[in-house]
């Protein structure tokens, strides 16, 4: 989602930008004519514009500011994990987060070729250690090698587990129809 947005959010704020000036000309055009305010009227106008705006109020919860030593889950997906030894051992593919809001694990893409041949293998966090690279990017880092990665079982979502179910179901259902006749 956030890719779409990075394509089609400055179109977007261009197009409403360039509707700005038609909306303040229609709002001269229609004040033009009216009739001259009263007196009254412009007093009263000229205390609601000196009253300040009370400050927003905080929302529960809310975080106005990243802080150091966070990071951003848009910038740990697609970023790379490297071995002890420095060597990239594949992709961060997606984040593994519980229903309390904790980061679990990490699902690293390892092996194949332009994604065919691909495989996702997931590491908990604790098994993840962070360091930066010359340009002061978070990296993660595993004590594990690309080979234990490609040798590691492969990580099963909970929705392909489900798909999974289901047609071991779907196939066991057919097997009992054919042989019932």
């Amino acid at each position: 989602m956030s890719a779409l947005f990075k394509k089609t959010g400055p179109a977007a704020l261009l197009a409403l930008l360039a509707t700005v000036p038609l909306a303040v000309s229609a709002q001269t055009e229609a004040t033009d004519g009216a009739t001259a305010p009263v007196e009254g009227d412009a007093m009263a106008n000229d205390v609601a514009q000196a009253e300040p705006a009370p400050p927003p109020k905080p929302v529960e919860g809310q975080i106005v500011m990243q802080s150091e030593n966070t990071i951003l889950a848009d910038d740990l997906l697609g970023s790379r994990v490297y071995s002890q030894t420095g060597e990239s051992i594949g992709d961060i593919d997606d984040m593994i987060v519980t229903l309390d809001g904790a980061v679990e694990g990490i699902v690293i893409g390892v092996g194949g070729f332009l994604g065919m041949g691909k495989k996702s293998v997931a590491l908990q966090m604790s098994a993840l250690s962070t360091s930066t690279d010359d340009m002061g990017n978070v990296r993660l880092v595993t004590s594990a090698t690309k080979a234990d990665l490609e040798a590691a079982d492969e990580f099963v979502s909970v929705s392909r587990q489900r798909a999974i179910e289901q047609n071991q179901q779907a196939v066991e259902s057919q097997g009992a129809e054919g042989t019932g006749g």
